[in-house]
């Protein structure tokens, strides 16, 4: 996990072309996702926190992004993943959202998170349960239905699985 880098553009442009990326405000124009790294980058600056880019540690080759995220039209702080599928089911995707989940109720102190996932997404579904997150109510947020999964505080996860 680590800051994004303008060597990030391509292979997330490339995700952002795919209709697979529907899931994530896709597909996009080159444009826009540079826009979209912009704005994840940007995020930090504004914020103080905001999404990782995901690398591979053999090869450090960008793979994804993962963390806690709140654009000012967001209704609450989100924790957000999202994976190139040429690395999907390498375990990668729970390794950074766990780590998410313990800096924002470790490190940032927040009270909740959640997730919003659309309710096709089945893999995204499957990794919030993983997490320990429970589906609590749908909304609409940018035109699209979404489940809101929220995450408990680590510590709290082991106390309902003691």
């Amino acid at each position: 996990m680590r800051a994004f880098q303008r060597e990030d553009f391509e292979p997330m442009a490339a995700f952002f072309a795919e209709e697979r990326s529907f899931y994530y405000g896709g597909p996009l124009s080159k444009g826009d996702a540079w826009r979209r790294l912009a704005a994840y980058a940007g995020h930090w600056v504004l914020n103080g926190f905001g999404e990782w880019a995901l690398e591979e540690k053999n090869t450090g080759r960008f793979v994804g992004f993962c963390g806690p995220w709140h654009p000012a039209d967001m209704p609450e702080p989100e924790i957000a993943w999202a994976l190139l599928p040429e690395h999907y089911g390498k375990g990668y995707a729970f390794e950074a959202a766990s780590r998410a989940l313990r800096y924002v109720y470790g490190e940032l102190g927040w009270p909740t998170v959640m997730s919003l996932i659309e309710p096709d997404n089945a893999p995204s579904i499957r990794l919030a349960e993983r997490l320990g997150a429970t589906a609590e109510k749908t909304l609409e947020i940018y035109g699209r239905d979404a489940v809101v999964y929220r995450h408990l505080p680590p510590e709290m996860l082991l106390e309902k699985t003691a």
